[in-house]
């Protein structure tokens, strides 16, 4: 159930050092010496009618300041929103199904009016949305407490993934993770999932789920028991590899477009935001100590047809197109796949969709010159330099180039580089506990 809309909150209470205010209806309670929780607080949708408050609680001062200033700004018909770890979550021997002892329990008999509050570790994922694992729960002034979803804001798409999750048993495990459906292979001493693991931290999408397929180190699940899961799904969801061939969910991708009639797309990567908040991906290696970013982020699996890059990736900006390709100089173009970049002679006819549909683990970069059983011509060494010189430094550390003569064209200007790019990680959601 979604809080009630409701006029203008009421007036802003002037900040203090435990609760301060960004906007009208808006605050951080608690540390945030570098300013993350604000940032990822102002990236939450506006709710119409709701204060919202997130932070973590350091001490009593902190609860204290809340539960000072929320009396005067809840009027008649507005809701609070806590987006604080376990402030839903029921304490105590006074605890029962219609009335609970919980933080946000009590404090909506104080204030007389709904408020929102996770039953337990709160994340607060890149992009905007607040998860909690165990639920959220809506607390009413009158003492009742129910469930109220594990997102916000809440996707269309949840209450099926959730039961998929719910359901999904034998050889696979399902998670349910704040972007989507986890699937990897069950086994009998894995690891518990950490919330710092990066799957937490795909930005969510509310029109469609994702769906991770893999864990690295734990080998490539039964590509059988996954179609049975997708099966039970939307078909516009999006599948991503996570220590897993690419080519293991291009595969799957393709043969579902086939049976259901339409495109389905894959993300060569765990999709993220980098460092400027673009989307991107991030393929992981199989033992998961390494990733890359891929120059092609999202691939389009039609019905009988090759997987295509859904747009333009970065290494070819700026260059005009030339049917499937984009023109590098004179009698070549440079035509991007879901295995790297094909640098070949434009018009290539449709008899060559083999080779655009090879197969690929998804940890290299191929640079294809040419056609298979043909020499690379002197002329396109300048061409080849100035591609290579397009690739970002992690990306030409991963390229491995086709056939392997060519590699002697460009020798000079492939300067290697550590593939992790100077030790940096893919960001984890705050408030992981």
């Amino acid at each position: 159930m979604s809080p009630p809309a409701a006029p203008h909150p009421g007036p802003r209470r002037p900040s203090s050092e435990s609760l301060r205010w960004l906007a009208d209806g808006l605050a951080v309670v608690g540390p945030d010496p570098a300013g993350v929780v604000a940032v990822g607080a102002a990236r939450l949708p506006t709710e119409p009618g709701v204060v919202t408050v997130i932070g973590e609680i350091a001490g009593p001062e902190d609860w204290a300041a809340i539960t000072d200033a929320l009396p005067t700004l809840v009027q008649p018909g507005t809701a609070v929103r806590l987006g604080i770890s376990g402030a839903g979550t029921a304490l105590g021997p006074a605890a029962t199904p219609d009335r609970d002892a919980s933080p946000a329990a009590a404090l909506s008999r104080q204030v007389q009016a709904d408020v929102y509050a996770p039953d337990g570790p709160l994340l607060l994922v890149p992009g905007g949305t607040l998860y909690v694992e165990a639920g959220w729960r809506r607390s009413s002034g009158s003492g009742q407490s129910v469930p109220a979803g594990l997102r916000h804001p809440r996707p269309v798409w949840e209450p099926e993934i959730d039961t998929v999750a719910r359901h999904t048993g034998g050889a696979l495990r399902a998670w349910s993770v704040p972007a989507g459906l986890w699937v990897h292979r069950q086994t009998a001493d894995q690891a518990r999932v950490s919330y710092d693991d990066p799957v937490y931290a795909i930005p969510p999408e509310s029109r469609r789920a994702v769906v991770v397929v893999g864990r690295p180190g734990l080998g490539p699940p039964d590509p059988r028991a996954v179609r049975t899961v997708l099966d039970a799904l939307d078909p516009s969801v999006l599948l991503t590899p996570y220590g897993v061939p690419l080519s293991l969910v291009v595969d799957l991708a393709s043969e579902l477009a086939g049976r259901w009639g339409r495109p389905m797309e894959v993300a060569t990567g765990l999709p993220t935001l980098d460092d400027e908040n673009r989307l991107v991906s991030a393929a992981v290696d199989p033992d998961g100590r390494d990733w890359w970013i891929p120059p092609v982020s999202r691939l389009r699996c039609a019905p009988g047809q090759a997987p295509i890059p859904v747009a333009p990736p970065a290494v070819v900006a700026g260059l005009p197109t030339d049917g499937d390709g984009y023109r590098l100089g004179p009698g070549w173009v440079v035509e991007p796949t879901a295995w790297g970049l094909w640098l070949r002679p434009p018009h290539v006819r449709d008899d060559w969709d083999d080779l655009r549909r090879r197969p690929t683990d998804g940890t290299r970069l191929t640079i294809l010159v040419g056609l298979p059983g043909e020499p690379a011509p002197p002329e396109v060494r300048p061409l080849l330099s100035a591609l290579v010189a397009r690739l970002t430094p992690q990306q030409r550390a991963r390229t491995t180039f086709v056939p392997d003569e060519v590699e002697v064209l460009v020798r000079a200007s492939n300067d290697p580089v550590p593939a992790g790019t100077d030790g940096e990680r893919i960001s984890g959601p705050r408030f992981a506990r």
